[in-house]
């Protein structure tokens, strides 16, 4: 009996004991649960949520460059999260050029030469020439620097036999303090009038029968044009430009078949420079 007892109070001891540890887990995995069920539900609710952003924006452009504003405005589920203000600016290509100080360019063309002999024939025929300035721009309208010209037109021959006179080797070395004054300075093709003053050297051959005779004078010069010019980029540029040139030197310190007149020369040149 005694036995029966003791088993009976083992088995309500231990059944007691697995109620209360059922008991003690089940609160922990309700808890677990829930904050799973929590988190789908955040999960849900973000995939379900709307992102809209509306850019209300304007774009002005002039010879400077182009600018684009606006308001960038974003909205989750319709509430409003902030606008951000945006602004760009990108210079035009004229402004970027007109932002460099100075430019260095080359040319070659043709030279020809107006002044004649004392029978009425001219010394020369179009002929070579080439040149170089550098021009610091003081601003986008000038530039002011130094001009390099060598002018060589080719020589001419008259007459036959004793009656023969040849001119040649008519060549001019110009130095000049150099203007370049801009018309519209605010585009990719611009318009610009060339000017300066400066010195000359001018030398001619002339030969004739029982003569020869190569002289050369030095005498100041003036000249003046008209160019065209288009930016390849904001820093390289190509153009054409007539040039006419006048120097105080009369063709009869150069031959003795002379007019006594000032030399004059017009002058057609393709130009090639870079700004720097």
């Amino acid at each position: 009996m005694k036995k029966v007892l003791f088993a009976a109070a083992l088995w309500v001891l231990g059944s007691a004991a697995v109620f209360a540890q059922h008991a003690a887990v089940q609160p922990n995995k309700s808890a677990a649960v829930k904050a799973a069920d929590a988190k789908v539900e955040s999960v849900r609710r973000s995939m379900d949520s709307t992102v809209t952003t509306n850019v209300y924006g304007m774009q002005e452009k002039d010879k400077y460059g182009t600018m684009d504003y606006g308001v960038a405005s974003t909205t989750v589920n319709g509430q409003n999260q902030g606008d951000v203000m945006y602004a760009t600016y990108d210079p035009s290509r004229s402004a970027v050029a007109n932002s460099y100080d100075m430019e260095v360019s080359l040319t070659y063309g043709g030279s020809y030469s107006t002044n004649k002999a004392e029978g009425g024939d001219k010394y020369a025929k179009m002929g070579q020439a080439m040149g170089a300035n550098i021009l610091w721009d003081k601003c986008p309208y000038m530039g002011i620097g130094i001009d390099y010209m060598f002018l060589n037109p080719d020589g001419r021959h008259y007459g036959s036999g004793a009656d023969r006179v040849s001119f040649h080797r008519f060549r001019a070395h110009n130095i000049a303090l150099a203007g370049k004054l801009n018309l519209n300075a605010w585009s990719n093709w611009r318009v610009y009038i060339p000017f300066g003053a400066g010195m000359m050297n001018a030398r001619l051959k002339t030969d004739a029968t029982g003569a020869s005779t190569s002289k050369d004078k030095w005498g100041a010069s003036l000249y003046a044009g008209l160019g065209v010019q288009y930016d390849i980029t904001s820093t390289l540029f190509a153009g054409l430009e007539y040039r006419y040139a006048y120097a105080f030197i009369s063709d009869k310190h150069l031959s003795d078949f002379n007019k006594d007149k000032n030399l004059q020369f017009h002058n057609v040149f393709f130009r090639m420079g870079m700004r720097f």
